[in-house]
């Protein structure tokens, strides 16, 4: 009986240990959110790691915060979450790519959505990242210049286009000097709108009317993305064809974007998270480009304005909401 008792007490003393040490070694992804902290099964990222066989509690744990939509809160949350030691920090935007990067210079850092990480000094290479950082562009560079293009080309009688931005993007400066150029080209008159808020939204649709402009163009950010709801009233109040830059909003009720394909990035970053977990270093997984750019446009928005799009127009669209 002792020695039965001595070898059930060894057990389960020696499975203790052994459950504990693998509960603590479960990858951790640190995950920071403009918005506001979501369960991890609202994540498209979390989503994306499950495709591929990472369960939450079994094989994977998150680390989750949210900003609630003030951008002075991203670098202290990101210092928040390096201290944690995750394996892995994920984000998107231009802010929260800064806010991470500052945080740790260690930790590997996967961004979903961002637009010129060479720019941004997160690297000085795109094929063979030379810091800690690596993700996926949206070409927000190239695209912001060729959004305005369509634009002209549905609306060509519009001399003056109320251009809608964020100015405390780091990368505002580049998106702006591209549409001007494109502006300068195509003859056409910027009237710059920039939004630090949803507050600043009527202020600057008045400048717009004020102006005389007769067509809307809305920079690629976190913060316009937030708005579009706001802008797209304001836009339909006043019958202003706008181009936007993701699809959601033109399924939202927005006249037409042209931008990559939302999902198709996190997807490919949940690859590269597996990747890092796996041993990968961040070295070896470049910056990549999206593989698809969507056209997508809502013919009722159109209807709604008296707007008129040409069949061949609308043939070219990757998403036509009737």
């Amino acid at each position: 009986m002792r020695r039965r008792g001595f070898i059930t007490l060894l057990g389960a003393v020696a499975a203790w240990p052994i459950g504990a040490f693998a509960q603590q070694r479960l990858p951790r992804v640190g995950v920071l959110l403009y918005g506001r902290a979501v369960p991890s099964g609202d994540l498209q990222i979390a989503a994306e790691l499950a495709r591929i066989g990472y369960v939450e509690g079994r094989n994977i744990a998150y680390e989750i915060r949210g900003a609630e939509g003030d951008i002075t809160r991203l670098p202290p949350l990101a210092r928040e979450l390096a201290a944690l030691r995750p394996d892995v920090l994920v984000g998107s935007t231009a802010q929260i790519a800064v806010a991470l990067f500052n945080a740790t210079r260690e930790i590997p850092i996967v961004l979903t959505l961002v637009s010129d990480p060479i720019a941004l000094g997160l690297s000085t290479s795109m094929s063979r990242p030379t810091r800690n950082v690596t993700g996926f562009t949206i070409s927000s560079l190239s695209l912001a210049a060729k959004r305005l293009e369509i634009l002209h080309e549905v609306v060509p009688a519009s001399s003056k286009v109320a251009y809608l931005w964020a100015p405390q993007n780091p990368s505002a400066a580049f998106y702006k000097s591209r549409v001007q150029q494109a502006a300068e080209a195509l003859d056409i008159k910027l009237v710059s709108l920039p939004l630090t808020s949803e507050a600043d939204i009527v202020g600057a649709f008045a400048h717009a009317d004020e102006e005389q402009a007769t067509a809307v163009l809305t920079e690629a950010d976190t913060l316009t993305y937030r708005l579009s709801g706001s802008i797209v009233d304001q836009c339909l109040i006043r019958s202003l064809p706008a181009m936007h830059s993701w699809s959601i909003e033109v399924r939202n009720g927005a006249l037409m974007s042209y931008g990559p394909a939302e999902p198709e990035n996190n997807a490919r970053a949940a690859v590269y998270i597996d990747r890092i977990l796996k041993g990968t270093k961040v070295a070896e997984l470049p910056f990549e480009e999206p593989t698809e750019i969507k056209l997508a446009i809502n013919l009722r928005t159109a209807r709604s304005i008296g707007l008129a799009l040409s069949p061949a127009f609308i043939m070219r669209a990757d998403e036509v909401i009737e």
